[in-house]
């Protein structure tokens, strides 16, 4: 009888943690991944296909050797930065256009893929899901951009977003900065634009 009242016992727990283990996987990814889960979920249409779409691009970040910047590369970046901000005036088109390049650049020298642009979002948003967002949305207008399409409000937006993603780049890695403090790392006010 108490052989029985085991396997019973056995076969509940087995039975509970079929049903809580893929809630638990379901409830880590959402909040890992935040508004990139939900977007995901959307545009696959399927919380599964989702889910694993995202634990593929865990694995594959995973594989990656991401280093964070040097001081003095950190320095240099955001040098370079001011300098393309500076010429939004004048031509918002190129300045957007320098900013995308820059970013991609920062990139490439922490570690991230830089060919493809999917690629690059992927692992943006294992790292940073609460900025693939920006990133996908500066990317558009840009491309926009280069089509003569954006309206200077638009390019506006798209700077701001990238500069978003830029300085949470540059600020990776950076411990001597307060992490609420890292959208400002060193790089003038939103409004300045």
């Amino acid at each position: 009888m108490t052989w029985l009242l085991v396997v019973l016992a056995i076969v509940v727990v087995l039975g509970i943690a079929v049903v809580a283990i893929p809630q638990l996987r379901s409830r880590s990814l959402k909040q890992r991944f935040g508004p990139e889960y939900e977007r995901l979920v959307d545009e696959e249409g399927d919380r599964r296909s989702a889910e694993a779409e995202l634990r593929g691009r865990v694995k594959r970040r995973d594989t990656l050797e991401i280093t964070d910047l040097e001081p003095d590369a950190r320095e240099a970046y955001t040098e370079q930065w001011l300098k393309v901000q500076q010429g939004f005036i004048d031509a918002p088109e190129q300045t957007v256009a320098e900013a995308d390049g820059l970013v991609q650049t920062v990139m490439r020298e922490r570690g991230y893929p830089v060919d493809e642009f999917d690629e690059r979002i992927d692992m943006i948003s294992v790292d940073h899901p609460e900025l693939a967002d920006n990133y996908r949305t500066a990317h558009a207008i840009q491309l926009r951009s280069d089509r003569q399409e954006a309206s200077t409000d638009e390019l506006r937006e798209a700077f701001q977003r990238y500069r978003s993603l830029f300085a949470e780049l540059l600020a990776d890695g950076d411990h001597t900065a307060d992490t609420k403090d890292r959208d400002d790392h060193d790089l003038p006010e939103r409004g300045a634009l």
